[in-house]
């Protein structure tokens, strides 16, 4: 009983999950809190460290690190509060225990689906100007719901990329209802503005193809879907509303600022340079911090310091880097961005070994590792609401079948 209670609030927070921050935390925490309560918890987490030990150790190795940073850290308050928003990743071993259901992993799926899909048309809704929503980065010309540009691409791009696959898994109707979902998604994806989202919908589609035709087709079939997808990226990029996005960063990246022209190639220009500026300032303070760095919350306070003294790069303050790998850098030295990157790593090896042929959710371990590895080269991908709770998840619903485990055996 207590069990079909824990699917049941995990369905309503993945229903929630792209519409309200709120309740898909409150649903969440309800789920860890009954998971502990019943026990699943501690089964799950004696299943990860018996079945996944590589990737529980990674895991375990990168959070200590993320608490240990406190003990040098310059500022513990921010850092208690860092350390505080990244609660959901105790999730993965309540996913584990109660979606091993087959019947409540295919519910659980089908609410994230349900509530993506109603998601989209939302969009569809905002970007003609029937509905409004305060969340930053979120307009009629960059229709990102409640979700926001930053996040909007790892999501669907995500999503999007599992339709894909499910699609090919499928036949008749069920079939083309994903890869119309897929499809739809794409379109949002690319009509919305966010650069690093059109990276990773492009090589998550990219790596389902080869996954899926390498291996049973060869790879004639897989290169020829492979440059069609080429094909009908370079129409999207050409003939969508990314093209002046994506030229606004490149006049940055080959030092023709003065060939901006319209508002969204100088809104992307903007951008670019307040990041470059800010991977500048963080590098100059790590090179302060060499071994250590300065400690976890502490980057807030070091980037104000060397304002102060007038020796930051950027003109402005900021709490993260908007990379992922300068933030591990930043705060605990080369032993914090090796961690970061082994987490990565056996994350994305638990994945990709997989015989992605066997089960619908094989695939639902590696996408979301490859696409917080890109979306972390310009955002905190690894601390982010939405594509943090998404990739946790996602990762939780995978390793939770039990057919994996016994291909692994063989």
């Amino acid at each position: 009983m207590l069990l079909a209670a824990v699917n049941g609030v995990l369905c309503i927070a993945a229903l929630a999950f792209p519409f309200s921050v709120a309740a898909t935390n409150v649903a969440l925490g309800i789920a860890l809190g009954l998971g502990i309560v019943s026990g699943s918890w501690w089964l799950g987490a004696k299943r990860c460290w018996c079945e996944f030990r590589p990737l529980s150790i990674a895991f375990g190795a990168y959070f200590a690190l993320l608490l240990a940073g406190l003990i040098w850290s310059q500022n513990i308050g921010w850092g208690m509060h860092i350390i505080g928003r990244q609660w959901f990743w105790l999730l993965v071993p309540v996913l584990v225990t109660t979606l091993a259901d087959e019947k409540w992993r295919r519910y659980f799926m089908i609410s994230l689906s349900v509530g993506l899909s109603l998601h989209l048309a939302f969009c569809v809704l905002q970007s003609f100007g029937y509905v409004h929503v305060t969340t930053d980065g979120s307009s009629a010309d960059n229709a990102t719901g409640h979700i926001g540009h930053i996040g909007f691409g790892f999501v669907y791009g995500v999503w999007a990329a599992w339709l894909l696959f499910a699609g090919l898994r499928s036949e008749g109707k069920l079939r083309w209802l994903c890869w119309s979902l897929a499809i739809w998604a794409y379109v949002m994806i690319f009509a919305a503005q966010g650069r690093s989202g059109y990276i990773v919908a492009f090589v998550l589609a990219i790596t389902v193809i080869i996954k899926w035709y390498v291996g049973r087709s060869g790879w004639k079939r897989a290169v020829w879907i492979i440059g069609m997808a080429f094909v009908l990226l370079s129409f999207a990029l050409v003939l969508g509303p990314a093209k002046e996005r994506l030229l606004g960063t490149w006049t940055v990246m080959t030092g023709e600022q003065q060939d901006v022209a319209g508002f969204w190639q100088s809104y992307a220009a903007q951008a670019t340079n307040q990041r470059i500026l800010m991977w500048k300032t963080t590098l100059d303070i790590y090179q302060m911090h060499p071994v250590l760095g300065v400690g976890t919350g502490g980057l807030p306070d070091a980037v104000a310091a060397l304002k102060a003294e007038g020796r930051s790069a950027s003109n402005f303050t900021f709490v993260h880097p908007h990379n992922q790998y300068l933030l591990a850098l930043v705060r605990w030295g080369p032993a914090g961005l090796a961690l970061l990157s082994l987490m990565l790593f056996y994350w994305m090896r638990e994945g990709w070994r997989r015989d992605w042929h066997e089960s619908v959710t094989a695939p639902l371990i590696f996408l979301p590792a490859l696409a917080l590895v890109i979306h972390g080269l310009s955002s905190t991908a690894v601390e982010e609401h939405f594509s943090a709770i998404l990739a946790v998840l996602l990762l939780g619903v995978a390793l939770s079948d039990n057919r994996l485990c016994i291909h692994k055996e063989r």
